[in-house]
C-alpha cells in the first residue's frame, strides 16, 4: 500500500521522480524479463563445476576397467655365459641366447576388488554431481530472491521519497503563511534526505546482488526481471523431508565413499595371500657336442611367489589403516545426516514463524499503518495534529513495507533451503 501526497510540483518532486526511475534507467536491457526458472536453466545448463565432477567420474570409470586387468607381461632377451676369450657363441656348451617371458598374477581377488573400489568412488562422484546441481539451484534461488527483494525495497523507498517530497513542500507553504515553525520545514527536509540516502544504499545493494547472481548466469543477471515473487512448491512436512534425507545426494555420496572404504578393507586383507609369477625362458645354443651332434636348445619354466610370513608390521598395519578409514567414512556420513536433520527442523521452525509474521503483516500491520498515516495527514492538514505525529506515522508505514519485502524474500529462501534438503530442484 503506497500513499503519495498529491498535486504538487517542484524541485523535491522532480528529485524524487528521478529516484523512482533511477534504478530502471541505470540497468541495461537483455531481452525478455528474467524469471527464476529461466535463471535456473541458465545456471544449470553449462556449469563448469558440474562438468568437472562429471569428467572426474568418467576418469574413474576408465580406471576401474584398467584396474581389473592383469599386469603387462615382461619380455627379456640376452646372452648367458658368453666366453670372454673369444666371444664366440658356439664355443662353450653353457652359452645361450635367451628370450624369456614373465607374467605376474596379483594377490587373491585384489584386481576385482580394486576395480570395484574405483567404481564405488565413481558412483560417489555421480552423487556429488547431483548434489552440486542442487547447491547451484539453491544459490541461484537465493541470489535471485535477493535481487528481487532489493528491487521491491527500492519501489517502497521511491514511494516514500515522493511522499516526503510532497510533505516538504506542504510544510514550506505552511511556513510561508505562518502556520508552522521553521523547525517543521527543516525536519521534513532531513527526513527526505534520509530517504534519498537510503535510495543510494539500496541501489548499491541491487548492484551487488546482481553481481553475485551473475556468477551463475552471466550478463542476464543485469537485465530486467519479473517483479512478482516466484511461486515455489511446498516443501512438504518435516517428516517427508526427514524420510527422504537418507537418499539425499550429499549423504549418498558419503555412503558410496564408505562402501569404497569397506572394499578397501577387503582389499587390504588380500595382502595376506601370496602373489604368483611365471617365468618362461627359451635358450638357444650354438656349436656341437663332443659326439659331433648339434647342441640342443633349452627351455625353462619357473613359478615364483612371495611369502607374507612376517605381517605384524606390514599387512596388519595396512588392514588396521583400512579399518580406520572405513570407520571414519561411516562417522562422516552419520555426522552429516545428524546435521542435516537439525537443519531441516530449524528451517521448518523458521518457516512457521515467517508465515505467521506475514499473516500478521497482511491482516493487521500494513492496513493499520496505512490507515494511521492517512488519518495523520488529514489531521495535520486540518491543523488538528502536529508534524511529529504525521512524520512518525509515515516513517512507520514505509519501514513496515520495507520489512515486509524482506520478510517475503526470506520466507521464499527458507522454502528453497527445504527444497535442497529434500533433494529437489524446485
Amino acid at each position: 500500500m503506497f500513499t503519495v501526497f498529491g498535486g504538487r510540483s517542484g524541485g523535491h518532486t522532480f528529485r524524487s521522480f528521478m529516484l523512482l526511475c533511477g534504478l530502471a534507467a541505470g540497468q541495461p536491457c537483455y531481452g525478455a524479463a528474467l524469471t527464476l526458472q529461466g535463471a535456473l536453466d541458465l545456471a544449470l545448463g553449462d556449469d563448469p563445476s558440474i562438468q568437472a565432477v562429471e569428467a572426474r567420474r568418467e576418469a574413474l570409470q576408465e580406471l576401474a576397467v584398467a584396474s581389473e586387468q592383469l599386469p603387462d607381461p615382461v619380455l627379456r632377451m640376452g646372452l648367458v655365459s658368453l666366453p670372454t676369450d673369444t666371444w664366440r657363441l658356439g664355443q662353450e656348451p653353457m652359452t645361450q641366447v635367451q628370450i624369456g617371458l614373465s607374467q605376474r598374477f596379483p594377490r587373491g581377488q585384489s584386481r576385482a576388488l580394486r576395480a570395484e573400489q574405483v567404481l564405488e568412488q565413481s558412483r560417489a562422484l555421480n552423487e556429488s554431481a547431483r548434489d552440486q546441481r542442487l547447491r547451484i539451484a539453491l544459490a541461484v534461488r537465493e541470489e535471485y530472491l535477493e535481487v528481487l527483494k532489493h528491487m521491491r525495497r527500492h519501489e517502497v523507498n521511491a514511494a516514500a521519497a515522493l511522499a516526503f517530497s510532497d510533505l516538504a513542500e506542504i510544510t514550506q507553504d505552511y511556513y510561508a503563511t505562518g502556520r508552522v515553525q521553521q523547525q517543521d520545514v527543516l525536519r521534513a527536509a532531513v527526513e527526505l534526505a534520509r530517504v534519498e540516502d537510503r535510495a543510494l544504499r539500496i541501489a548499491a545493494e541491487v548492484d551487488q546482488a546482481r553481481a553475485r547472481l551473475a556468477v551463475w548466469i552471466g550478463a542476464p543477471a543485469y537485465g530486467d526481471m519479473v517483479r512478482e515473487w516466484p511461486q515455489l512448491q511446498e516443501a512438504g512436512s518435516l517428516d517427508d523431508v526427514l524420510t527422504a534425507l537418507p537418499q539425499h545426494p550429499r549423504i549418498a555420496a558419503l555412503q558410496r565413499q564408505a562402501e569404497a572404504a569397506e572394499t578397501g578393507v577387503e582389499l587390504s586383507r588380500q595382502r595376506y595371500k601370496p602373489e604368483f609369477g611365471i617365468d618362461l625362458v627359451y635358450g638357444g645354443r650354438g656349436g656341437n657336442d663332443f659326439d659331433g651332434t648339434s647342441r640342443s636348445d633349452l627351455f625353462s619354466v619357473m613359478v615364483v611367489m612371495d611369502m607374507p610370513l612376517f605381517h605384524s608390521n606390514r599387512q596388519d598395519r595396512y588392514t588396521a589403516a583400512s579399518l580406520a578409514e572405513s570407520t571414519a567414512a561411516l562417522l562422516d556420513r552419520d555426522d552429516l545426516y545428524r546435521r542435516m536433520r537439525s537443519e531441516a527442523a530449524l528451517h521448518f521452525a523458521t518457516l512457521k514463524q515467517q508465515r505467521e509474521r506475514l499473516r500478521l503483516f497482511d491482516e493487521s500491520l500494513l492496513p493499520d499503518a496505512g490507515f494511521n498515516a492517512a488519518a495523520a495527514l488529514e489531521a495535520y492538514q486540518s491543523a488538528l495534529d502536529n508534524l511529529t505525529t504525521l512524520m512518525r506515522a509515515r516513517i512507520t508505514e514505509f519501514e513496515l513495507q520495507l520489512e515486509y519485502a524482506e520478510l517475503q524474500a526470506e520466507q521464499l529462501k527458507t522454502v528453497s533451503r527445504l527444497h535442497y534438503l529434500g533433494g529437489e530442484r524446485g
